[in-house]
């Protein structure tokens, strides 16, 4: 049986500390040519997510812990956060994060006024 690894965590709107519910939580291992994908979860009423995987979704010839990183995508699939430039290397067995989203960040695709993303849909990296 392969060895398991977890990241869980909570998502919450930076402003005001709510807890932000059905957000899609997406974690990739950071590698030199393909990023490798670790799972995916939705967060839950209290912004609660957890992913477990395996070493075998990350593991290749020199490579004995995943270089951790999260991707923090809205109902609509517009990419709302990324944990790119914070990558946790040879990431522990257990990882925790606790993430808080600006409100700005969270507004509507599309959507204008004081307060609103002005952020176009990412792909791939950022």
């Amino acid at each position: 049986m392969p060895f398991r690894f977890r990241v869980a965590g909570q998502v919450v709107e930076q402003e005001s500390g709510s807890p932000l519910a059905g957000l899609l939580v997406r974690a990739h291992d950071r590698d030199v040519l393909y990023d490798d994908d670790l799972g995916e979860v939705q967060t839950d009423a209290e912004g609660r997510f957890e992913i477990v995987y395996t070493e075998p979704q990350f593991q290749d010839v020199i490579e004995t812990r995943p270089d951790l990183y999260l991707r923090v995508y809205d109902a609509s699939g517009r990419l709302v956060h990324t944990t790119e430039r914070a990558i946790r290397y040879d990431a522990h067995v257990d990882e925790r994060y606790e993430i808080a989203i600006p409100r700005a960040q969270l507004a509507p695709a599309g959507a204008t006024g004081p307060g609103a993303a002005r952020h176009p849909i990412a792909r791939g990296r950022v």
